[in-house]
Parts: structure tokens; sequence; C-alpha cells
């Protein structure tokens, strides 16, 4: 009996029927085909020769050209600057009398002789002094310039403007204190109504540290300090002192006092460091880094001849010695002194300014040889030149 084929059976029969199998797409490589007989092993690893490369060594050729140093020399842009004057020296501050034109004369006392000058760019300057970071130890000297427009620190190595502020008023004279414990040097002001040769009107406190120029105190006429002072001058004995010049009216003769500034006013501290001088006219005074202080007061007038009374005291000392130098040990002429320094290394001796004419202004030396006197002078700047005031820098 025949086998009997069930319906599921016969549909797939039907289907496979209809349906062939490409094997030659597969083998063609198509998608989902086999693409071709893996790479075979041989078994065999990579055969060692035994035989280390060898390194050709080719040294460099020298073509014989060396190589070419090509100098190039500095740019000379025709500016000279100064050359450094060597400490102690003194500065003289001068100016051109129909212009602008400014100078710093310097001349060194330890080389004794004449430095290059300074250009400045303060029109008209009336003082100069000088300021320092590290006032008892003489240390960081700044110089300080004023006019009637401001107060101006100078570099000390090219004459070049650091820092200024306004003025407050006519300059006379600039000394280094520290007032109550504020400030580093001071300006003293003409005052406005004074007779000749006038008095100090007006006093301002300044510090320059830190990068800065700030006023840090004010001083009023019969306050801080009194009325008549003709002349106003660091005290080397104590640095937060002043000395002040009075007239010849204020009792026996023109006197130096000590004297304190104070918040309640001020205070003369001792009767007189300098009595009996007769026509005085200004009186400076400065510390060295021994702490020995240098004063000297130039005396012009009276009938009399040209003198200045040079003082020393002892290491931050009170009390000073009494040397009189007159201009009479000195060849080189003098009608008239209206300021002068003591010098730093040579007891009895001072740089006085003389007044020869309305344009003509000479440094020279007081005491000592009676030769080879002259210091500075304004002859070789060309036009009219007025030298108008003296300061040390010393060491």
């Amino acid at each position: 009996m025949p086998a009997v084929l069930r319906p599921t059976a016969l549909l797939a029969l039907t289907l496979l029927a209809g349906c062939s199998i490409d094997f030659d797409r597969f083998l063609r490589g198509g998608v989902g085909a086999d693409a071709g007989t893996p790479p075979l092993d041989s078994g065999n690893p990579p055969l060692d020769s035994g035989t280390p490369p060898v390194d050709v060594v080719t040294p460099p050729v020298d073509v014989g050209t060396a190589p070419v140093d090509v100098v190039i020399p500095p740019r000379d842009t025709g500016v000279v600057g100064p050359a450094p004057c060597r400490v102690p020296y003194l500065v003289a501050v001068a100016e051109h009398l129909d212009s602008n034109a400014a100078r710093v004369l310097r001349w060194s006392f330890a080389d004794d002789r004449r430095c290059d000058d300074l250009t400045l760019s303060v029109a008209h300057p009336r003082a100069i002094g000088v300021a320092f970071d590290s006032i008892s130890d003489v240390m960081g000297p700044q110089l300080i310039v004023a006019n009637d427009e401001a107060v101006t620190v100078v570099d000390a190595s090219n004459g070049a403007t650091v820092r200024d502020v306004p003025a407050a008023g006519s300059p006379r004279s600039i000394f280094d204190i520290v007032a109550n414990g504020a400030g580093t040097f001071a300006v003293a002001y003409t005052f406005a109504g004074g007779s000749t040769p006038g008095s100090v009107g007006n006093v301002r406190v300044f510090d320059h540290r830190n990068n800065d120029l700030r006023e840090v105190q004010a001083w009023n006429r019969n306050q801080q300090f009194g009325l008549s002072v003709l002349w106003m001058t660091a005290f080397p004995g104590n640095q937060g002192q002043y000395l002040t010049a009075k007239p010849a009216d204020s009792g026996s003769g023109l006197s130096v006092f000590i004297t304190s500034p104070t918040s309640a006013g001020f205070h003369t501290a001792a009767p007189a460091l300098i009595a009996n001088r007769a026509n005085v006219q200004a009186v400076s005074a400065y510390r060295t880094a021994d702490r020995r202080g240098h004063y000297a007061m130039p005396l012009s007038g009276g009938g009399g001849s040209p003198a200045i009374y040079v003082a020393g005291s002892a290491p931050a000392g009170t009390t000073v010695s009494d040397v009189y130098s007159r201009m009479v040990l000195c060849s080189d002429p003098c009608p008239a002194v209206t300021r002068a320094v003591a010098f730093p290394d040579e007891a009895g001796q001072a740089a006085g300014l003389c007044e020869l004419s309305g344009t003509q202004y000479t440094v020279v030396r007081f005491g000592g040889a009676s030769t080879s006197c002259a210091m500075l002078d304004t002859a070789a700047l060309g036009g009219r030149w007025r030298i108008n005031d003296l300061a040390v820098m010393p060491r």
C-alpha cells in the first residue's frame, strides 16, 4: 500500500521545488560568503642570521668655510650721560635767567674736582636738598629740588624727574626731618608779608618713600615755629628736631635755636645752639653716615668782609665745636656770600656761594690754604645764569 503524504509535507515539497540554492553566489564572495582560504602557517619561525647590523660611521666633511662672526657695534645716539660723581660731593642748583634751562653743578670732595653737570627739567629752581630712605643711617639718598610751582624728587645720578607735587609758595630751604614720627624732609617757604631778606611763612613736611611723595604735615607761623624765623635747617643731633636762625632784634645778636615741633605748637629745646653771630644770611646743617653733624653759617654785610661760621658735632651730639673761618684765607674774590655748607671731611672748611654780580656766581672754598679756592661757577654754561642754593650729598 503506497505511503500517504500529509498535507503539510506536500506543501513543503511544493515550496522547495519553487526555490533553488545559489551556490555560485557564495563562491563568488557575495554577502555572507567565506571570501577565501586562510593563510597557511608553515610552522617555520623567521631565521636569525646571527650577523648584527653594521653601523657605518660617516664623519662630517669639513668644507673649510668657517662661520662668520657678524659684529654689530652699538649705535651711538650722540647723547652722552653724566659720569658718576664720587661721594661725598657738593651740589649747587643753577637757573638760566632768560629761559627755563636749569642745572645741578657737582663737585666731588673725594676727588677734589668738578663732576659732570646734571640737566634739570625743573625750571627756575630756588632750593636744593637731600632726603634719605633711612634718615638715621643716611642711606638711600635722593635730591630734592623746589621752585615756585613744585617740589620734585630728582634722580641723583642723571637729574631726571622722579615725581613731584605742587608747591606752597616760594621755597627758602629744604632739610631732612622726621616730625613727630612722620616724614623724611621738609620745605620752608618765604612769608609773603616778610621784609628783606624775609622770613619763613609756612613749612610742609613730606614723605618721599615707597614710590610716593606725600605731604604729611603742614606747619604755620607762631604754631609749629615762631615769628621772625630767618632760616630753617636740619639738626644732626636729633633728626626729630630742627634749627632756626632768628634775626638780630630777637635778643643778643643772631642765634640758631634747637626747636621741636609738636601738635600743640613749637617748643624751644635749648636757648641757642650758636649765639651772637651778626649779619647771618642762612644756616645749613647735615649729618654724615658716622652721625657727626656739620654746620655752616654765611655772614655777609655790615661793612665787614664776608665770612663763614663753621662748626662740627660728635656723633648724635647736641653741642658743637666753635670754628670761625674768615674769607681772608682764600685769595679768590667774594664780595657777598649768600649760602654755605661745611666740608664733610675737612674741619674748619666750607663751600660758600659768592655773588660777584647780578649774573656772575661762583662757589669757593673758605678756610684751608689761600690758593686754589675755586670750586664751581657758571662761566662755561653760556648766557646769564644764577646759582641759588647748595647742599651736600654725604656718605
